[in-house]
């Protein structure tokens, strides 16, 4: 009895905060006007992060080859991101926030990007989509390169030490102490994905390397919560391997790979055309939710890894001359980016206790060159300042298709309500105020190194 309600206790946790499917964005107020974005982005679709040698453990199949190295974005990913730029250009230079059609001003654009090749390069593609011809030194990056960027791979500190054994009973606590219930709640997932990985060979036939052996596909590592060596804590076993698979498959789709090679095939004919295969996919990422939502949002560890990233977009939102790498202009930053991980969108919703949906996805999915957007509206009669947040991601069809995007044909977006804020909020907008209040009281200060 207590495994299941643990389970149903965190079920019901990753709905907190959702907003409705196909809750669009609502337009600006009339009178009111934007004053500044700040947008925090994942890359786009890359190669897996895991070698072939180490991703054949869990497969009875050879994995498809990808045009790139281990952990890169995909020409195809930045492709898609230009169109993603393209997109922001046309609906925040419609707003009048940014240039649509010519260069923006010195100092009003800026991209913060991280350090490693996948988010530069994601970067470098979506900054083109927004100003394909401007020389303006747009993107920005951490001067010192030979250690992490503090916004996007926080380190472990005295102040904030990111205990692996609390953080690891912070995430058993949430599933009952152990793995049953949540191995028992999801188990048509986790059967679907392990008959995908490691489909039973009929019978007589030559067995495939760990087609029927216990080694094969979620079999391959029993569940547990372990150090990570590179800080913090790291799940191992069914839930693990199942969300890295059922990701893996959606960037597949994504790249636009041949419909054998998707998931081998096995999902039930071509993704983005078939739905039965989509619906399989989508079923799948239950398991990717799950994982994502236990090792990036349980609390302590979102406030660990995500208060320095919610200290640096508040302050941002508050002054844009606070946006990191922003030049010493007279002009603030009107349009700024964050660009990194899904990792940082995850520990940010976490703390907000954020929640949204976009067609073909799981729930609180991020998807790749997806963008979590803090829009700071002035309301012209008043000059009352609100945060109004909204989640952009192109479908899993669009992602499949490369679906141009205009206002007539937008990606995925939807308005995302801040719970704490409900009693206050107007038209889907947080008064200002009320949202630093919010936020302040959702992050760790000891965590917090910026302006430092």
């Amino acid at each position: 009895m207590k495994f299941r309600l643990a389970a149903a206790v965190l079920l019901s946790s990753l709905t907190v905060g959702l907003a409705p499917a196909g809750a669009q964005v609502p337009p600006i107020p009339p009178g009111w006007q934007t004053e500044r974005v700040v947008m925090l982005a994942r890359h786009g679709v890359l190669a897996p992060v895991e070698t072939p040698e180490q991703l054949a453990r869990f497969a009875a199949s050879p994995w498809p080859a990808w045009p790139v190295a281990p952990g890169n974005l995909t020409p195809r990913g930045a492709d898609l991101g230009h169109q993603m730029g393209q997109f922001y250009r046309i609906i925040y230079g419609g707003r009048g926030l940014i240039e649509e059609s010519i260069c923006p001003e010195p100092g009003t654009v800026v991209l913060w990007v991280d350090l490693d090749n996948r988010a530069e390069y994601a970067a470098l593609s979506t900054l083109g989509g927004l100003y394909m011809r401007c020389i303006t030194p747009l993107l920005k990056h951490q001067a010192d390169l030979s250690k992490p960027d503090p916004l996007f791979h926080p380190q472990s500190s005295p102040s904030c030490p990111m205990d692996a054994a609390s953080n690891r009973a912070a995430i058993l606590a949430r599933i009952g102490g152990d793995f049953t219930s949540v191995l028992r709640e999801y188990a048509p997932q986790l059967s679907l994905l392990q008959s995908t990985l490691c489909p039973p060979c009929p019978p007589g036939a030559p067995g495939a390397l760990g087609s029927s052996g216990a080694g094969c596909g979620l079999a391959a590592e029993a569940p547990a919560i372990v150090p990570d060596p590179k800080g913090g804590v790291a799940m191992k076993g069914p839930i693990a391997i199942g969300s890295m698979a059922s990701e893996i498959f959606l960037q597949e789709s994504a790249e636009g790979m041949p419909a054998d090679q998707v998931a081998w095939g096995r999902l039930g004919g071509r993704l983005g055309g078939n739905p039965a295969g989509d619906d399989k996919l989508r079923d799948m990422l239950k398991v990717h939710r799950l994982h994502a939502d236990l090792m990036e949002k349980t609390k302590p560890i979102a406030r660990q890894k995500g208060s320095n990233m919610l200290a640096q977009i508040t302050a941002a939102l508050q002054n844009g001359h606070k946006f990191p790498g922003a030049p010493n202009t007279a002009q603030p930053v009107r349009f700024g980016m964050l660009i990194g991980h899904d990792t940082n969108i995850l520990n940010v919703a976490g703390l907000l206790n954020l929640g949204w949906e976009i067609k073909g996805y799981q729930d609180n999915e991020v998807p790749p060159g997806s963008a979590l957007a803090f829009e700071l509206l002035r309301e012209g009669r008043n000059g009352q300042r609100y945060v109004r947040m909204a989640f952009y991601a192109q479908t899993p069809e669009q992602l499949r298709n490369m679906t141009p995007l205009t206002l007539d044909n937008p990606p995925g977006m939807v308005a995302v309500d801040l719970p704490a804020c409900s009693a206050h909020a107007r038209d889907k907008a947080c008064p200002l105020e009320r949202f630093v209040e919010i936020a302040t009281a959702a992050i760790d200060p000891a965590c917090v190194t910026i302006g430092k």
